[in-house]
This record gives structure tokens, C-alpha cells and sequence, in this order.
């Protein structure tokens, strides 16, 4: 949970894992295979992206690098509602022209969400009714990957591999009128493709916990600004 704070609260897990940490294990997939030589001091820092809400909803929001100043992404959503048009939300490129990389579409009557990544359909599934997970096979790492709820209001998020090697976190700011957040990717060698994944999964799941938290009566902590309603 990112209060924009460098104090920590007491048992909440590190943003990101580091060597130090026992539940750090590098990503061994072939798409995010160690470098050698210059490359490999990038490939062992971590990098992260923060994410600005366009105005007081979730409706358009401004991914950026480590700089804050530079944007990678624009996450557009629709209202999510049976009446809107699909997909409910699409991720592009920030610079011109601005292509899409990815999309979700939500369902009220179905637990799966519908991702695309460079417009190949990737089924997003819950892991279970008891459970506030999703996984899907991922086209980029070769392997199938779980984003899974986090921290003391479960308003965080981490995406592991079957191994329990971690591969990025979202941190939720819930005290910001502007920022909704943050995430983390482990190391520098996640980038491309494998990049792109992580954060239309992301915002994907990121979206389904605040739109499932809406649907709920607003119980629980969100991720601040309005609801957006559920899926068709």
C-alpha cells in the first residue's frame, strides 16, 4: 500500500523482494533471461512505474516511468456497463501514434475477464470463488502467471509464477487524490512484450478488485475516485 510515506507499516511485505529477501527467487523464463556484460547492472535494478488518475475518476489515467515524468502508457476505460461499448478497458502507447498494446473486458455473469495482449486473446480466470486471485498463460514469459491480492486491506497486489518467483507488485496509494498507485517490476530485464503484459494484467486486476469493491456497496478499501459500475 503506497501512502506516499517512507515509513512502512508493521508486517505489510517489502514493495519488492530484493536478494535479500527469502521469498526473492530472479524470473527464469526465457523472455527475461539474465544479460551479461554493461547490461547486466540494469537487469538487477528494479523499475518502477507509477500511475496518475486523469482527473477525480479512474476513467483515464497516465502510466510513467521512473521519473514521473515520462509516460509510457495511457489506460483508457469505458463505463463497464451492459450498455457500454467493448473492451471496457484498452492500454496504448503514450507516444504518437498511440498504439494499443492491450485490453480487458469484464462480465457481471462471469468470473473470467478477457485480456489481449497485442491482440491475441488471453483468457484472465479466478483461481477459485474463496480466493481473490486470477492467472492466465502468459504469451510473454511462457508460463502461466497469478496476480493475487496483498498487504494489510488487500488493496495491494503481486504477480508470481508457479514457482512463487515474484515478478512485479502493485503498491495501491489510497490517500491520493491523484496517484493511484504504483508497480513495481523486479528487474530491468522485463521489458518489451513481457513489460507490456505486466501492466495491462495489472491494471486489469486492479480494475476488477475496484469494480468488484463497488458492486459491494463501496465495503472494504478502494482504490479512491468514482465507480464505474460492473460488466455486461
Amino acid at each position: 500500500m503506497d501512502k506516499e510515506s517512507p515509513t512502512k507499516d508493521k508486517g505489510h511485505p517489502p514493495a519488492y523482494p530484493g536478494p535479500s529477501d527469502s521469498a526473492f527467487h530472479p524470473p527464469t523464463s526465457k523472455a527475461v533471461a539474465p544479460p551479461t556484460g554493461p547490461l547486466a547492472p540494469a537487469y538487477n535494478t528494479p523499475r518502477i512505474l507509477h500511475i496518475y488518475r486523469d482527473g477525480l475518476t479512474h476513467r483515464h489515467m497516465t502510466i510513467t516511468d521512473m521519473d514521473k515524468s515520462h509516460p509510457l502508457y495511457r489506460m483508457d476505460q469505458r463505463s463497464g456497463s451492459v450498455f457500454s461499448s467493448k473492451p471496457h478497458m484498452t492500454i496504448s502507447q503514450a507516444s504518437s501514434p498511440r498504439t494499443t498494446i492491450g485490453t480487458a473486458t469484464f462480465h457481471s455473469l462471469s468470473r473470467t475477464i478477457d485480456l489481449e495482449f497485442h491482440g491475441s486473446a488471453v483468457p484472465f480466470e479466478s483461481e477459485g470463488i474463496f480466493t481473490r486471485a486470477y492467472a492466465y498463460a502468459s504469451p510473454a514469459f511462457g508460463e502461466r502467471l497469478r496476480w493475487e491480492c496483498d498487504g494489510i486491506w488487500g488493496a495491494d497486489l503481486v504477480l508470481v509464477n508457479a514457482r512463487k518467483e515474484w515478478i512485479a507488485r502493485f503498491d495501491a496509494s489510497l490517500f491520493s487524490m491523484s496517484k493511484t498507485g504504483k508497480i513495481h517490476v523486479v528487474h530491468g530485464g522485463i521489458t518489451g512484450a513481457a513489460l507490456d503484459e505486466v501492466v495491462v494484467s495489472g491494471c486489469a486486476m486492479m480494475q476488477h478488485e475496484r469494480r468488484r469493491r463497488s458492486s459491494s456497496g463501496g465495503a472494504g478499501v478502494g482504490y479512491g475516485g468514482g465507480g464505474d459500475g460492473g460488466g455486461d
